[in-house]
């Protein structure tokens, strides 16, 4: 297999990061991206590697990534849009991560390439079958709720996936990621709640808890989400399969502010401003536990997360410190 590889949403967090770990093991990376999520900041740093090359292309552009994908072995789709409140548009949402992977996925039919999809754990919706495994039922919440679009949208991707590796042999890996963090994430609530803590109590300001804060997340720290990406770009075994990513330590969003008041030791009192949910989710019910099953990835890829949540949440702080 070639060293040449294609990343969507190179500028974003878990695509500025596996672009630090593709050119530490010899890869050639064309990274494009629009800037509407990622920073040119992320990326900074190697822009004058002699192996990457940077490309400001949006992935409704099929022509220029018609152009870009020749002589590309694997194609790494991260690029998406996610809408977060009810009143935010969903249209964006739908026109990225639905015309947007179609493109990936001609372009990859047109030049031989094998595709690794970026999906995310929000496709298992309320499923109430712990821990969330690939082969599980998914269960989403009533149709009219818009904020259900990224969801939808990222199923239409993996279904688009096996269409196109069923119809047009196209190798493709879907990658369900579990929530990650790292000092290059978004302060939005797009980038999970653990920056936005971060943030708010280094600079002292209340922290914003949705709920009652019983919610439970597993977050993983970005180094881990590199990992499986990189192995799941490398297997062969992982061809044809969906297989979660991410971190299987679970822990409820307010044990997640105290924790990181304990770590930040900013002296400061912990300042917690509790939000209903229905003032920003109206009637979309938020996820009351989310924690990945991590048998498939650990059989097929030999994955293993190495970060517990209170390091990554150390070396979070430490950068953003000394930055």
């Amino acid at each position: 297999m070639s060293k040449n590889v294609l990343v969507t949403g190179i500028a974003g967090m878990i695509g500025s990061h596996l672009l630090d770990a593709l050119l530490q093991k010899g890869y050639n990376v064309i990274g494009v991206d629009n800037l509407s999520y990622g920073s040119l900041e992320n990326i900074n740093h190697n822009l004058s590697h002699p192996n990457f090359k940077f490309y400001r292309v949006d992935v409704t552009d099929l022509d220029t990534l018609k152009v870009l994908g020749k002589d590309i072995s694997t194609i790494i789709h991260l690029a998406a849009f996610k809408k977060i409140g009810e009143k935010d548009s969903a249209m964006p949402t739908f026109t990225i991560n639905g015309k947007g992977t179609e493109n990936i996925f001609e372009v990859a039919k047109m030049w031989g390439c094998k595709v690794v999809f970026a999906s995310t754990s929000d496709v298992y919706g309320m499923s109430p079958d712990l821990p969330l495994n690939e082969n599980g039922d998914l269960l989403l919440g009533p149709s009219m709720i818009r904020r259900w679009s990224y969801a939808v949208s990222k199923l239409y991707g993996e279904q688009m996936a096996f269409a196109y590796y069923h119809d047009h042999k196209v190798p493709v890996v879907v990658i369900r990621y579990f929530g990650g963090f790292s000092p290059r994430s978004s302060f939005a609530w797009s980038g999970g709640h653990v920056p936005i803590f971060i943030r708010a109590i280094l600079n002292n300001e209340e922290v914003v808890v949705h709920g009652d804060g019983s919610q439970t997340r597993s977050m993983g720290f970005v180094d881990d989400l590199v990992n499986g990406t990189v192995l799941a770009i490398e297997s062969e075994k992982a061809i044809g399969e969906i297989i979660n990513i991410g971190n299987d330590e679970e822990m409820s969003v307010i044990d997640t502010a105290k924790l990181i008041h304990k770590v930040a030791n900013t002296g400061k009192e912990l300042k917690i401003k509790f939000v209903p949910m229905s003032e920003v989710f109206g009637k979309y019910k938020d996820i009351m536990r989310r924690i990945p099953d991590l048998t498939k990835a650990k059989t097929i890829l030999g994955y293993e997360p190495k970060v517990r949540l209170e390091k990554a949440i150390q070396l979070t702080i430490k950068e953003i410190k000394g930055s």
